[in-house]
């Protein structure tokens, strides 16, 4: 499991750490913290976080302005200008720069984790033809390439696709299981198996999804994986029996 990393450009060392620590508590990964546009492309580089944080005044003779046109050429990837400035002046200048949204000091950590939020669900959508983009598919889950994203409160979890158990419908959710943590989807257990796209998940019963990889052992009646029973239903057996004819 793994969560969003983000980095952080700020020339005020004690907003910087507040923010961060805000980040953290919230379950994002802060990768590294710069106050300047050298350091900050160079950790750029390094880290290649899913998000930027940017102040407008930084230290040296250049803004996160002149970082965002940096990072956008390296590689494109969502940034948040976070400024005291609000006048009209400033603004015009970053339109040029796309930002996915710009935060004024003060704030609070809602609007923060809003901003962000909205930032890397907007990001997704972007298509510029590069397999690397993240194919969306619904608002709480999406996919790219091996990894789902599944919304957690403000922020999305990244999961490897092969490190779910199996998925679970109850009522108008459906429990997605790996073997650490399960986590609750507002969603059907059709669109989700949708979404998935792999061979390897099977629906077995109307209110089960396996993930076949992880099959423990089986009956005509049941599969067994890290020792949860899941039934089979009679309608689902011949599908579960065709993964193993054709593997």
């Amino acid at each position: 499991m793994e969560t969003f990393k983000i980095q952080i450009v700020e020339d005020e060392l004690l907003v910087a750490r507040d923010l961060a620590e805000r980040l953290k508590q919230s379950g994002y990964e802060v990768v590294h913290i710069s106050d300047n546009m050298d350091e900050a492309i160079t950790a750029f580089k390094k880290h290649m976080p899913d998000l930027v944080l940017l102040d407008i005044t930084i230290s040296g003779n250049k803004t996160g302005i002149d970082i965002a046109h940096a990072i956008t050429e390296i590689q494109p990837t969502p940034f948040i200008y976070i400024t005291a400035h609000a006048d009209a002046l400033t603004v015009n200048k970053v339109k040029n720069t796309f930002p996915a949204a710009y935060v004024i000091k003060p704030f609070t950590t809602n609007s923060l984790l809003v901003s962000i939020e909205l930032a890397l669900h907007n990001f997704a959508y972007r298509n510029d033809g590069t397999e690397e983009n993240i194919e969306v598919h619904d608002t709480n889950i999406y996919l790219k390439q091996n990894h789902v994203y599944i919304k957690d409160g403000y922020k999305f979890i990244k999961l490897l696709l092969n490190d779910i158990l199996y998925l679970n419908a109850e009522d108008n959710y459906v429990k997605i299981v790996t073997e650490n943590k399960s986590y609750m989807v507002r969603n059907t257990l059709t669109k989700i198996t949708d979404i998935l796209q792999r061979n390897f998940f099977v629906r077995i019963h109307r209110s089960w999804c396996i993930n076949t990889n992880h099959i423990d052992s089986f009956t005509e009646n049941e599969v067994v994986i890290k020792g949860v029973p899941i039934p089979i239903g009679r309608n689902y057996k011949d599908e579960l029996m065709n993964i193993f004819k054709f593997r």
